[in-house]
């Protein structure tokens, strides 16, 4: 299956108050270890859209085998570099699987468990998400036949709402995906949350 996987890795990382994806993890930057898990999966091609200290990032990911997308309205939210990436994603393209850059503890394993389930999903199914504990996590993996809506939205939300609409259908268009491992979904907000990855990682 065709699967275009559309790394966001633009944000303006406010909450954090410094970029965080460039902060030290294992090693290498928190944005290099997300875009591995993608470069690593079973996805057709992999796309890092970038936008906020665009060189530096691109600087991270120098060498992967992967496309970077310029998002230049980065500061209008994460709905612009969705569409940034969809703009430049394979037109052949059956599926976009769309994955945050700072989600260190994602594996090329579960990326390509999330691709495996949606290719053998009954009909209709529209999307592939992973859950843990009955909540939806990232990375999302949506069908081609949603690109218009996709298109569509605006603002700070992403497919939220996209999402929200499959899974509560009947019956549900949405497929969840089971994770056992919390720390799949570990993301960076806080300085707590960075000093929890490093200590996950040993210290690295």
């Amino acid at each position: 299956m065709r699967i275009s996987a559309i790394l966001l890795a633009a944000g303006l990382s406010r909450r954090l108050g410094r970029n965080k994806l460039l902060l030290p993890a294992g090693g290498v930057p928190v944005v290099r270890r997300a875009a591995l898990a993608l470069v690593e999966s079973r996805a057709s091609e992999v796309l890092a859209v970038v936008g906020h200290q665009a060189d530096d990032v691109r600087a991270a990911l120098a060498g992967l085998k992967l496309r970077i997308v310029h998002n230049p309205g980065y500061a209008q939210g994460q709905s612009t570099s969705l569409r940034a990436g969809l703009a430049q994603a394979a037109p052949g393209a059956e599926g976009f699987l769309f994955a945050l850059g700072d989600q260190p503890l994602l594996t090329a394993a579960w990326v390509a468990r999330l691709i495996g389930a949606f290719a053998s999903a009954p009909p209709g199914t529209q999307a592939a998400a992973l859950y843990h504990g009955g909540q939806r996590g990232n990375p999302v993996l949506l069908a081609a036949s949603l690109r218009g809506e996709l298109d569509r939205i605006e603002g700070d939300e992403g497919a939220r709402q996209i999402l929200r609409r499959l899974e509560q259908e009947t019956p549900p268009r949405l497929l969840a995906v089971p994770a056992e491992e919390e720390d799949l979904f570990l993301d960076l907000d806080t300085e707590a949350d960075h000093a929890r990855l490093m200590q996950k990682l040993g210290g690295g």
